[in-house]
């Protein structure tokens, strides 16, 4: 069995950090684009290293009203500014570069990055630009995943434990039946089908191959840190 590394989406206003930053190994701090400033980030920086939580620059689409979940036509130049911008910022206050474990795109961008060239693209400029020894959390096997490694990035391969998947590997859209996971007993159900299966049942029951390195669960979730707990308990029956 692999090694568990949970990565969790904070800094979004949900203010859950301080409950769930003890039961996870790596965390994705919003940096501005959908939510956070920099008051929050150097709190958030400050508690993922009092817990020895990995740290992740987590940027969007520079669309705090939808909170980064609605994809975005905007000029490529103007996109890659804004991500720039939003990594540069969050490197300056840790102060050192080298602390910046990964990056990983929120919502609409993250999905975007998995199927459309030009904007992984966009990503990967950045990170080779503003910090070129990071890891990028990806979707296994998705055009961003496929395109980082041709150009020397590190990929650290995602899949969500909270989240539908459709047959094909992407996640099913936001609003849709199935889009979300909210009991613990079925995020641990997941959790588990994955790391002694390597494998998602899908929203149409269909079983797909996974080979994850993190999991994935959302700081906007309801009861997210009741559920972590409680798969975490399920977890150390079982290891």
């Amino acid at each position: 069995m692999k090694e568990l590394d949970i990565n969790i989406d904070i800094g979004e206003g949900f203010n859950i950090e301080a409950e769930i930053m003890p039961l996870i190994q790596s965390c994705n701090i919003a940096c501005g684009g959908h939510a956070g400033n920099n008051k929050e980030m150097s709190k958030l920086i400050s508690l993922a290293r009092q817990n020895n939580v990995k740290i992740g620059v987590h940027p969007s689409y520079p669309d705090k009203d939808n909170f980064g979940r609605i994809s975005m036509n905007i000029d490529k130049k103007k996109l890659k500014y804004s991500i720039k911008s939003q990594l540069l910022n969050f490197i300056k206050l840790l102060n050192d570069s080298k602390e910046l474990n990964h990056v990983k795109p929120h919502g609409a961008l993250y999905n975007d990055c998995a199927t459309n060239e030009n904007i992984a693209t966009i990503l990967i400029e950045c990170i080779h630009e503003c910090c070129p020894h990071a890891t990028l959390f990806t979707l296994p096997e998705s055009k961003l995943a496929k395109k980082a490694k041709s150009k020397g990035i590190i990929v650290c391969k995602e899949a969500f434990l909270d989240r539908g998947y459709m047959d094909n590997g992407q996640l099913q859209p936001r609003g849709k039946k199935g889009a979300l996971i909210t009991s613990s007993h079925d995020i641990f159900k997941r959790l588990k089908n994955l790391l002694l299966h390597y494998k998602i049942q899908t929203i149409n029951n269909n079983w797909i191959n996974i080979d994850a390195d993190t999991y994935c669960l959302h700081g906007d979730h309801p009861n997210i840190v009741e559920n972590l707990k409680d798969v975490l308990s399920m977890y150390n029956k079982i290891i």
